[in-house]
């Protein structure tokens, strides 16, 4: 070590003179040089080995020079710098911030709940977002839409593709600590059966026979295949010990449903109410007793407002936290900061759907064919829709299953205008127009009042008083259809079309609320450039559904949820076209019905996807509706909540899928 240190200070002094001399000057004299030398031998024999001890690299600096002590000290902090340099670059690579537990998330919904119930849950959102959070089913959906176990462990099909033989996970409680148990599920799929329970999820499980195995598995059987019957399996299970002394026929009535247990990843803690009796606010809370993955979040507090305006002040003034869902018209009104937009896909798409009952006009393919050509997508996409959706070409949503843009059509107004021209549409006048319509709608009238009141008619001659009658009502009728007609007509629109007698005027029937308003406007302007008169009958919730039950519409504008399994069974089969069938479009074809009926009782996925392919040509050809577009679910929320990683929602609660993974508190924690 003696040694070392010798040399090292000899070196020194021969290639670094320049830059010890920046701390002091070194003495150049012979007789200093010896003393030095004569030191170190001095203190290298007093060592009785190599390596010096602390205790003599203590007197080390007897030894040193000030240039020398300066030049050490100044080694010595690079070298302590440049170390904490490289720790503090370690430790900034290496730790991240890391979920923690704690933290509670408000949310605004518009409307309240009324029964949050998972077997009524479809007939309110508010109902079905926090009825998601609190009960859990057999199975449920992950952030991706993909079917993953949730109380039962797993599910095996047998070779009739009829029986699902299925597996309860082990332990499982209640909220209230309960022990659930098979007997739970065989009691909820007896409620959905009854038909005094009224769900709405009945027609689902009619015919599906429920049959104990042992205290862990059970069967499921159908009657026929059906291959979407494992969505069905996310069904919220309702506890038999709360809900068993329950009517069937009172279960809506039920005050569990206000303070309800279920076994989902969070349970009831209070609710406020105002002055009224109406609910204010509704707070969940962690479960204790969660069989899978416990939540970060700690409490979700949901605030109830009247409308979308309200709602949206709240969040503006962080009242609450996210939105539970924000209108595409209302997207340029979130401006803040401090809050992310959610944009994702749904399971859905929207379309017109053709009513050739009610309007024989529509039974021209080249007609229908014209009027599809003439929508542009696009223009409803970005200017209506501001971007929050992309063009639908059939009834399958992007990314699945059966999803094709083989079909699609582009907007094409002057290819629409010729085919007219080839069928024999000739364009007319306004005034010619106005007179062809009122002779076929007086013509509908009389033979309307021929059926009322077949005796009038049989006289051979009428007294004075009843022809007077007669032709004053005829002209007040007259008089209204003029009216009704003209007010109707366009300014803008330059010309119509007839075909053997018969003006060109459809009816096109929508929801009274702002999205579906702007694109029947934008529709009728698209069809009224290929001479169409058009007539939008703007309705309320409330009327949709009887005119949807009665199919009293000639063309009607609605959207259509497809669910995670896009199963076209219910809107196009033709068994389907009567109520409470979902035939929309009243479409009947023989060709179609065969594929429905194998693609859902195939087990085999590619078999269903070319299935799928085959029933979309069908309906490009046929042209029985005008798919518009797919949508988006738009949904605000504070940065401060994290971990928020969908893709695609089926339904709006499906933004709960992966709420155990959000979180808002953070710790620190090595990558």
């Amino acid at each position: 070590m003696l040694n070392v240190l010798k040399k090292f200070f000899l070196i020194l002094k021969k290639q670094w003179r320049g830059l010890l001399c920046i701390f002091g000057n070194f003495s150049s004299h012979p007789l200093a040089r010896i003393q030095k030398n004569l030191d170190l031998k001095l203190v290298a024999n007093l060592a009785p080995r190599k390596i010096p001890s602390w205790k003599q690299l203590k007197q080390l600096h007897k030894f040193l020079n000030p240039a020398e002590k300066k030049f050490i000290a100044a080694a010595f902090i690079i070298m302590l710098a440049s170390g904490l340099t490289l720790l503090g670059e370690y430790t900034l690579s290496h730790r991240v911030a890391v979920p923690a537990s704690g933290g509670e998330y408000t949310e605004g919904l518009v409307g309240a709940p009324s029964a949050i119930n998972p077997l009524f849950a479809p007939l309110n959102q508010t109902d079905a977002d926090i009825s998601r959070l609190i009960y859990a089913g057999l199975f449920k959906y992950d952030r991706s839409l993909n079917l993953i176990p949730d109380l039962a462990e797993k599910f095996s099909l047998d070779k009739t593709n009829k029986i699902y033989t299925i597996t309860l996970k082990s332990d499982l409680k209640w909220q209230d600590g309960e022990a659930l148990t098979i007997d739970d599920i065989s009691f909820t799929l007896d409620l959905v059966q009854n038909p005094e329970t009224k769900s709405p999820l009945l027609a689902g499980w009619q015919k599906v026979k429920f049959n104990k195995i042992d205290n862990l598995n059970f069967s499921l059987e159908l009657d026929s295949p059906f291959a979407p019957f494992p969505n069905l399996l996310t069904l919220g299970i309702l506890p038999m010990h709360l809900w068993q002394e329950v009517d069937p026929a009172n279960l809506k009535l039920s005050s569990n449903n206000l303070k309800p247990i279920g076994a989902g990843s969070f349970m009831f803690a209070s609710l406020s109410k105002d002055g009224r009796g109406n609910l204010k606010s509704y707070t969940l809370k962690q479960n204790p007793n969660y069989h899978l993955q416990k939540a970060y979040i700690n409490q979700i507090i949901f605030k109830f407002y009247p409308d979308v305006n309200t709602a949206m002040e709240a969040l503006r003034n962080r009242q609450v936290l996210g939105l539970g869902f924000l209108p595409k018209e209302q997207k340029e009104k979130i401006s803040q900061k401090s809050l992310n937009l959610e944009s994702w896909r749904m399971a859905q798409y929207t379309a017109l759907f053709l009513n050739q009952k009610n309007n024989l006009l529509l039974k021209s393919q080249p007609l229908r064919q014209a009027m599809n050509l003439a929508v542009d997508r696009s223009q409803i996409i970005t200017q209506i829709l501001k971007n929050e959706g992309v063009p639908a070409y059939g009834p399958f949503p992007p990314s699945s299953l059966g999803t094709t843009q083989d079909f699609k059509t582009d907007n094409d107004l002057n290819k629409a205008n010729v085919i007219l021209d080839s069928d024999k549409w000739n364009k007319i006048s306004r005034e010619k127009f106005l007179e062809k319509r009122e002779q076929e709608i007086y013509n509908t009238w009389l033979e309307q009042q021929k059926a009322q009141n077949p005796e009038f008619f049989k006289k051979k001659k009428l007294t004075t008083e009843e022809q007077d009658d007669w032709n004053k009502k005829k002209a007040e009728f007259t008089a209204q259809t003029k009216k009704d007609l003209e007010a109707g007509l366009s300014p803008t629109q330059t010309f119509f079309r007839e075909k053997n007698n018969y003006g060109l005027g459809v009816t096109l029937t929508a929801l009274n609320q702002p999205e579906f308003s702007k694109v029947a406007s934008a529709i009728k302007e698209s069809w009224q450039e290929l001479g169409i008169q058009v007539s939008v009958n703007l309705v309320d919730a409330g009327q949709i559904r009887e005119i949807i039950r009665n199919r009293s519409y000639e063309i009607l504008l609605y959207g259509v949820v497809t669910g995670a399994d896009p199963d076209p069974y219910p809107l196009w089969h033709s068994s389907q076209v009567v109520n409470p069938g979902l035939n929309l479009a009243n479409y009947t074809s023989r060709a179609a019905d065969d594929i429905l009926d194998k693609a859902r009782t195939s087990s085999d996925k590619n078999e269903r996807i070319k299935l799928y392919y085959q029933f979309q040509k069908l309906l490009a050809g046929d042209i029985p509706a005008i798919f518009l577009y797919h949508s988006t679910y738009l949904y605000p929320i504070d940065q401060s909540v994290k971990g928020i990683e969908l893709h695609q929602l089926s339904q709006p609660a499906d933004r709960f899928n992966d709420i155990v993974n959000w979180y808002i508190r953070t710790k620190s924690g090595w990558r």
